[in-house]
Formats: C-alpha cells, structure tokens, sequence
C-alpha cells in the first residue's frame, strides 16, 4: 500500500513564505480541507482504452504507476516517465502525463528543448522555484538521478505538431459553476448555470471532468477568460503595450513558439503562465535567465496578466 501516494496530499503542502502576498490566488487553488480519500473500492474504466485496465481511483493516483490508456498514442516512455522510482521520484506522467499536456495545478511540458527541461530541474533543485505546487518538484528534482532526467527531458521534448494542442480559450462574460477539487483542479459543478468572469480572473475547467480525473490524456482544458482579453493580451504581446512591457516574440519566438532553449508561450495553460508572471513580479521564481524577465512583469497588472495568459492561451502551439 505503500507504494499508492496521492498527488493531492501534495498539493495541501504549503510554500513557505507565500500566502496572503499572492494576488492571483485563484491560480493557485489549493484542494478543500476534508475531502474524502480517493476510492478504493469502485474499478473504473476508460471506453477505448487499448488495454482494458480496470483501476480504481486509488490506483490511478498512484504515483509510482498511474495508468497508461493510450499507449499507442505517444512514443515508449522512459521509465522516470512511466513509473518513477521510490520513495520520492514520482512519475513524471502522473501530473504531466503521456502527452505532456499536464492539468491546471502542473505545466505542459510537451515540446519543450531537453535543456530547458533539465534547467528548470536544477532551478528546483536549487530553490528557485517556489509557490504551493514546488514541494512536488523539489522532491523529484532532488531524487531523480542525471541519467533518469536527460530520458525524461528528451521524452518531453521530442512531443511536437499537433499533440501540443491541449487547450481551448473561451473568451465571454461568464463560465459554467465551479468549485475546487481534488489535487487544486477545477470541476464543473453538478448544478447547471454560470458564474461571472472579473477582468482579473480566468476559470480553467476540464472537457471531460470524468476524463482528467481518471488522467485521460484525450481531454484538455478549457479557459474561460475575460470578455476582450484576447485582443488586449495582443496588444501587449505584439508592441509592449506602449511601453509597460517588451514585444514577447523577442525572446519566445514567431508565433511565441519557442526560440531555441527558451520556452513555447503559445497553448499552454493560461492558470501556468498567469503563476509563472507573478512569481517572478513577486520574487517567488529566480535564478539568471528569470531575471531577464524581470523587467518585463514589473509594471504588469493583474489584469494585464490575465490578459496575456488568455492571448497566450489561445494560440496555436504546433
């Protein structure tokens, strides 16, 4: 049994130093005291799953072999990828999953360089890196042997095209009712109906509720953003928003794809580069190429956060 950890316990972990500064709290949910263990009872399926597993919710949280449905959708995965190793090394599939795309409360590192990756390990290892999703991290980042994570990291970045399309930006005034769950994911809530969207707030709700909590990795996300974000977070993205920040295709590329050994913008999760902005506004990520970034969040609202996060989010990333 002791092989069976739970990525939720993980996620009640504090940060230390980080509370009540965060002005974006709403992206980083933090599950609700009290919830029940997950089950280990009921065996669950996926339909078309290519290897018929019947798990219960227990077994596809485990962190040391969450469940594969698809295998012939993606490359073989190295074993750090697959199974990790115990008692620290979690699977890398576990939050991230096979295709890279990860959940809300992780980051999609499909695509990727293999460098990148291996930095952002060392970044973790080394404190650098720190809000209430890093204790996962560090702990991996400081089990995980060289070998383990070039394999990982040359995993990762080998996903390209089409694969990387994870999530889907739904710009309006309102998003379906909502509530935090389990492992800080958003769930669409059983009674029907809508709740507003502020100008500084993004909801991030699964396609499939049943799908991302069984790690499904056919279903994305869908961001719901702010009515007019998209052409606002342009207008920063494209010319620096008259001075207040710097045109981001500078460094990330044409398209904001990626340039070499610094990272895709386009598609990923708008609940990660919302944490990722602010972390570095507020000290929380540091390390020499975060703070060439520096600059470019200083004078950066919430709002024009929110903004870039939306615009960001919905463009192509293959």
């Amino acid at each position: 049994m002791k092989k069976l950890l739970l990525i939720s316990a993980l996620a009640l972990l504090p940060a230390a130093g980080f509370g009540a500064e965060l002005a974006l709290q709403w992206a980083y949910p933090v599950p609700p005291q009290g919830l029940p263990p997950a089950d280990a009872t009921v065996k669950k399926t996926v339909e078309g799953a290519e290897n018929k597993l019947s798990l219960t919710q227990r077994e596809i949280n485990n962190a040391f072999g969450p469940p594969d449905w698809f295998p012939s959708r993606h490359a073989p995965m190295p074993p750090a990828v697959a199974n990790g190793k115990m008692p620290d090394q979690m699977a890398c599939m576990l939050c991230h999953l096979p295709n890279g795309g990860g959940h809300p409360e992780s980051a999609s590192v499909g695509g990727l360089s293999t460098n990148y990756i291996i930095e952002q390990m060392r970044e973790f290892r080394e404190g650098n890196r720190k809000n209430n999703r890093s204790p996962a991290m560090e702990r991996i980042a400081k089990a995980i042997s060289p070998e383990d994570e070039k394999q990982a990291a040359e995993y990762f970045a080998n996903i390209k095209g089409p694969q990387l399309k994870w999530i889907r930006v739904v710009e309006g005034a309102t998003a379906p009712k909502n509530h935090v769950g389990e492992g800080g994911m958003r769930f669409h809530d059983k009674e029907a109906g809508t709740v507003p969207i502020a100008p500084n707030m993004i909801y991030e709700l699964p396609e499939n509720d049943e799908g991302a909590e069984n790690r499904d990795q056919r279903y994305g996300f869908v961001d719901y953003v702010p009515a007019g974000s998209i052409k606002k977070g342009e207008a920063l993205a494209m010319n620096g928003g008259n001075g207040k920040t710097v045109q981001c295709a500078i460094c990330h590329g044409e398209g904001f794809k990626g340039l070499g050994d610094v990272p895709r913008l386009a598609g990923r999760s708008a609940y990660y580069l919302i944490r990722q902005m602010n972390d570095i506004k507020i000290g929380a990520r540091k390390g020499n190429t975060v703070a060439l970034m520096q600059p470019v969040v200083k004078n950066l609202s919430d709002e024009d956060m929110v903004n870039l996060a939306a615009y960001m989010a919905s463009r192509d990333p293959s």
